[in-house]
């Protein structure tokens, strides 16, 4: 797992603090929040590809998860403040796979990290497609600046492209 320094390399797509209604029994946050936490960084994440609302609402395609794999690294506590952080890690055509990592800022620590894969989707067919070519180049882009980084990503094993 990298360490903070290294994830404050990456694509910053939001920060949260941590609210009291997301403790759990466990006094912690719990694993649906972590999800959550990841799930806020869509727009940034689409925003980075060049997609809007209009866009998709246009071009009816749409970019959807098929799959995740969160590793907890450290416990997330209520007034804590979460930073989230992008690493692409493989792409083709049609699947990209990536990881957000949530650093908490309060401890400089990693916190956790989720891996996805996810694909582009005609939204009227409901079916799998090849990413449109203004998509697929900036995940290209995006895709080979972060195999430069001098420190290798996490992998689960369970989620390939």
């Amino acid at each position: 797992m990298p360490n903070a320094s290294q994830v404050r390399s990456l694509p910053d797509l939001g920060r949260v603090r941590v609210p009291p209604d997301w403790e759990d029994l466990n006094g912690h946050v719990n694993v649906k929040h972590h999800l959550g936490m990841y799930d806020m960084t869509s727009d940034a994440m689409l925003e980075l590809l060049g997609v809007s609302g209009a866009w998709v609402r246009e071009q009816k395609v749409g970019l959807v998860d098929l799959e995740h794999h969160i590793w907890f690294r450290r416990e997330l506590h209520v007034g804590d403040e979460v930073t989230l952080h992008l690493r692409f890690t493989g792409l083709n055509d049609r699947r990209v796979q990536g990881l957000v990592f949530l650093l908490n800022v309060n401890t400089g620590e990693v916190a956790s990290a989720i891996e996805f894969l996810s694909i582009a989707v005609d939204l009227e067919a409901r079916r799998a497609i090849p990413f449109p070519t203004n998509v697929y180049s900036r995940l290209v882009e995006l895709t080979r600046g972060h195999e430069t980084l001098d420190w290798p990503a996490p992998r689960s094993g369970s989620i390939s492209v």
